[in-house]
């Protein structure tokens, strides 16, 4: 006999309890910003913006991730996705020589780049004969320079069942030589076929930088000092400074850099700017004001016409679900950071996942509607007098509750 009963007033206090507190966690965050919904359930990066990052202490802390239930969902940082550096193939063009000899095979390959380079990578046809190889380098054609002689030939291993060619590298000196000619000895024999000569390239991944908006800069020049103070309108994360300079086509001199905030300073770098660089100066800060004091010694002052200021490009990785609404909470000054099981899968996640952008960033309403309540009504320290009588009260319920099932089984038995 099924026994139908009404929902226990210690559930619905739990549940409402439970809500209360999914509800005061999201008061305690100054700050918002939505992110459009996704097409399709899968792994995304959420680009964030200068304008977020600006308002979120500089080890990201506080950020939180919340779905259209109020829950939070857990994330990881962009930066923990493993890089995998990938390599490909650079052809060298082949160049025919006049007066090739029948006692040689000759392959002539052009570094039209003028790459540094310490090996080649030979594609050769299949073959199991003993030839010896010499290699000479040449930057006009007709003047030719030994780099290495008596190469030993290797020959077609296993994978000759599968494939008709295969691959030899010759290693070497550094060189820059802009043509390479590979001679294989036939000792009056059939020539061997080389159909290729190249190098293999590893494509470094580059860090990604973000501009940083409303920038404004002034010049004071005082004797053998140059000053240039930047500032922003918000304390933007800074990581990148690129100055346009004009007024000297050469030159080299020491600067320091400060970061500002009110009547202190702190030393962020010394270094050069130089006529030979692209003047990127690399710095870690997070500051809505910054200096410049370039040292003129005895030479008259640079010209710094323009400052551009970037950031280190910031996200998260999540995953999200299709055609739900998700928001970005941030502005806690006392959060610690989440620690999420998602972290010790990052080698599970494609590098390459699709990316949104995240929206304006806005006032919380309930961090606003907090901070009135506490304002006019009840000191803090009375509300967490209430928190805890409210805790107590449910653990109350809750061991009633546990009494009164446990009754009602043994009645029945």
């Amino acid at each position: 006999m099924r026994i139908r009963t009404k929902p226990s007033k210690g559930l619905l206090t739990i549940l409402l309890f439970a809500n209360c507190i999914s509800l005061f966690a999201q008061h305690s965050f100054k700050y918002r910003a939505d992110i459009g919904r996704v097409d399709t359930a899968a792994f995304y990066r959420i680009s964030l913006s200068p304008k977020v990052l600006a308002k979120c202490p500089a080890d990201l802390a506080d950020i939180r991730l919340l779905n259209q239930n109020g829950k939070f969902v857990p994330y990881m940082f962009g930066s923990r996705l493993p890089v995998k550096a990938q390599q490909y193939f650079t052809a060298f063009p082949q160049v025919d020589l006049p007066g090739k000899q029948d006692t040689m095979t000759t392959f002539t390959a052009e570094n039209k780049e003028r790459l540094t380079i310490n090996q080649l990578n030979l594609i050769i046809r299949n073959n199991t004969v003993d030839r010896r190889v010499n290699l000479a380098g040449s930057d006009d054609l007709t003047n030719w320079y030994a780099i290495k002689e008596n190469i030993v030939l290797s020959k077609a291993g296993e994978g000759s069942y599968t494939h008709s060619t295969y691959s030899q590298v010759l290693n070497f000196p550094n060189s820059t030589y802009r043509y390479f000619k590979i001679q294989v000895n036939n000792n009056r024999k059939d020539p061997v076929a080389i159909l290729m000569a190249g190098v293999y390239q590893t494509e470094t991944v580059k860090p990604v930088y973000v501009k940083l908006p409303n920038v404004k800069f002034i010049q004071q020049d005082t004797g053998k000092l140059s000053r240039v103070f930047i500032t922003f309108d918000e304390p933007y994360p800074v990581n990148q400074i690129k100055l346009s300079v004009v007024g000297a086509k050469y030159y080299k001199r020491a600067i320091s850099i400060y970061s500002i905030a009110g009547k202190k300073r702190k030393l962020l770098a010394d270094t050069n700017i130089a006529s030979a660089d692209a003047n990127g100066l690399n710095i870690t800060a997070k500051t809505k004001a910054i200096q410049l004091d370039i040292f003129n010694e005895d030479n008259p002052p640079l010209k710094i016409s323009d400052v551009v200021v970037y950031q280190l490009e910031q996200s998260l990785v999540a995953y999200l679900n299709k055609g739900n609404n998700y928001r970005l909470l941030f502005g806690d000054t006392v959060a610690s950071a989440p620690v999420y099981d998602l972290q010790f899968f990052a080698d599970s996640i494609q590098h390459n996942i699709p990316q949104v952008s995240v929206g304006d960033v806005v006032d919380n309403p309930l961090y606003q509607h907090k901070a009135a309540i506490v304002k006019s009504h009840l000191p803090a320290w009375l509300i967490w007098v209430a928190i805890v009588a409210v805790l107590a009260l449910l653990i109350f319920l809750t061991l009633k509750m546990t009494k009164e099932v446990s009754a009602r089984k043994n009645s029945e038995g």
